[in-house]
């Protein structure tokens, strides 16, 4: 059976959009879970009463220094 010089060309293009194809079916589900992920959050963070809201928002608008260190006979 003979096949034409071309046929080994088309067999790569089908192979690389396949897994193109894959690889964005992929990334399509990521942004689907991800989407899903912070809708649950902000619905987890919107029942909260306003104290647990505003301790939640002071923790995360606190910044964090380091250690302090006194300088010896200070």
């Amino acid at each position: 059976m003979d096949i034409c010089p071309g046929f080994g060309t088309l067999l790569m293009n089908e192979s690389a959009g396949n897994v193109q194809n894959t690889n964005l079916s992929g990334r399509n589900i990521a942004n689907i879970a991800m989407g899903s992920l912070q809708a649950g959050v902000a619905r987890t963070h919107n029942e909260m009463g306003t104290e647990e809201s505003r301790a939640i928002s002071g923790v995360m608008a606190t910044p964090i220094a380091p250690p302090s260190m006194q300088a010896a006979g200070a």
